[in-house]
């Protein structure tokens, strides 16, 4: 809108101000607000309704009906709204998207419209933290989150059978997850766990003595204990 030829009067203190000179400077007002608006766009705040949204991942632009896009500048501070600028007056989808979450839209007409709020639905679920938990304990917390574990490592590089591990790993804790806690696990990759080696303690017997005995007897005393005799030396 171009701006109108606006003549104004001085008046002197104490004079009436006509309601056809109010009406004046009220839509040369509105005239000079239009105009600016056309030249420099409107401003659009976009707030995501979902807490658990990483607003530095997050995106949100706006299309307009001719194609083009404008991308929103992110929060300033946390739970802020994402910031749309240099809009000019007409129709736009709202697009607002997140790693684990779906695309949410809306249509506003600018300048018409100055917020809008937007809720994503979530398409992956996100990784809780496993650190330190035994084995067992993370396998049954990510199947309760409904998290494929693809595969499971111990600390020597060994694989470990996610869906049926060795006793021996079942109570070893984990040691690095991936991916990190709060990041959303994708289905064809699935949750990855790095758990401490599985240390295996032989069972320890006592040797009796075997002093005075034949070679024969100090055998059979070694086999009823499960032990067997070594190399023998004969001393003249």
């Amino acid at each position: 809108m171009a701006l109108e030829d606006f003549i104004a009067r001085e008046v002197a203190p104490g004079e009436p101000l006509t309601a056809q000179a109010w009406n004046d400077i009220v839509r040369a007002t509105a005239d000079l607000i239009s105009t600016v608006q056309g030249l420099s766009g409107s401003v659009l705040e976009v707030m995501i309704a979902n807490a658990d949204v990483d607003p530095a991942q997050a995106r949100v632009t706006a299309l307009g009906a001719d194609g083009g896009a404008v991308e929103a500048a992110r929060p300033i501070k946390p739970k802020g709204p994402f910031i749309l600028t240099n809009l000019t007056p007409g129709p736009y989808t709202i697009r607002a998207s997140a790693p684990g979450f779906g695309t949410a839209t809306t249509t506003v007409t600018a300048p018409s419209a100055t917020t809008v709020e937007l809720a994503l639905e979530r398409t992956q679920p996100r990784m809780p933290s496993v650190f330190g938990e035994a084995l067992a304990v993370a396998l049954e917390l990510l199947k309760e989150e409904g998290i494929a574990v693809s595969r499971v490592i111990d600390a020597t590089g060994r694989e470990v059978a996610p869906a049926n591990p060795d006793p021996d790993y079942r109570d070893t804790p984990v040691l690095m997850q991936l991916p990190a806690a709060g990041e959303p696990v994708s289905s064809k990759t699935g949750a990855q766990l790095v758990v401490a080696a599985s240390v295996k303690v032989e069972p320890s017997v006592e040797v009796p003595s075997l002093t005075g005995l034949t070679l024969d007897e100090a055998r059979q005393v070694l086999d009823d204990l499960g032990l067997v005799l070594g190399k023998v030396t004969t001393k003249r």
